[in-house]
């Protein structure tokens, strides 16, 4: 059976549950979506794609409270960062590193595809286009918990959200190298120079490629299976 996925379905929904539709942006401060992640765990997540990122702690809200049985969590890749403005007034910003993207566990596919309708501000779930369709449908993405431990990794390691960037174009190298010293040492990736800069480039699941900038100082290549210097 196929939802009508209306925002007029979706606020009567909201008023059902006892929310309230938002009112600009979200700001520091609240639950934090953003906690450690345990490696040792093998938790499968789904991505919510919303409608605006300034929905993303509004929307986080909203599903954990729908599914609080399940134990669902969120989980958003963000960093908070100080910022000067021209009259030297200071304030937190939050950078979100995958603008308009909600990781979310504790939950199936046929729950994220029935409550999507109900869900203010969530467009879809993000489909994976390898996967065969399940009754019609279009599969869901899954991540597994060790790639966000990854991203989480880089997005502590980094002086600044300005220093990552998501994409999701399909990349190839030559070389692998991998970080020695630093808050980010251990991490390995491809290598690339974009506009005389250097990047290391990791892989995130099915999600796409995070290209975080590095010193090239602090990284070395790593030896393929015959001992060679890629």
């Amino acid at each position: 059976m196929v939802v009508e996925n209306t925002k007029q379905s979706k606020n009567r929904s909201v008023r059902a549950n006892g929310l309230h539709k938002p009112s600009g942006s979200a700001v520091p401060g609240g639950k934090d979506y953003n906690v450690p992640l345990d490696p040792n765990e093998d938790n499968i997540w789904y991505v919510a794609i919303l409608e605006h990122q300034k929905y993303t702690a509004y929307c986080c809200d909203y599903i954990e409270k729908a599914f609080t049985e399940q134990h669902c969590r969120c989980f958003v890749p963000f960093k908070d960062e100080l910022h000067v403005y021209p009259n030297r007034t200071k304030r937190m910003v939050r950078k979100y590193i995958i603008p308009r993207l909600v990781f979310v566990t504790g939950i199936d596919e046929r729950q994220a595809y029935d409550f999507v309708p109900q869900w203010p501000h969530v467009d879809l779930f993000m489909p994976d286009r390898a996967r065969k369709r399940n009754g019609g449908r279009m599969a869901l993405a899954k991540i597994e918990q060790h790639e966000l431990v990854k991203l989480q990794h880089v997005i502590n390691g980094i002086p600044s959200a300005e220093d990552v960037t998501f994409t999701t174009d399909d990349l190839h190298f030559d070389d692998t190298i991998e970080i020695v010293r630093g808050d980010l040492k251990g991490l390995e990736g491809g290598y690339c120079c974009d506009d005389g800069k250097d990047f290391l480039v990791v892989m995130i699941g099915k999600l796409g490629n995070i290209k975080v900038r590095v010193s090239i100082a602090d990284c070395s290549l790593k030896k393929n299976q015959q001992g060679d210097a890629q």
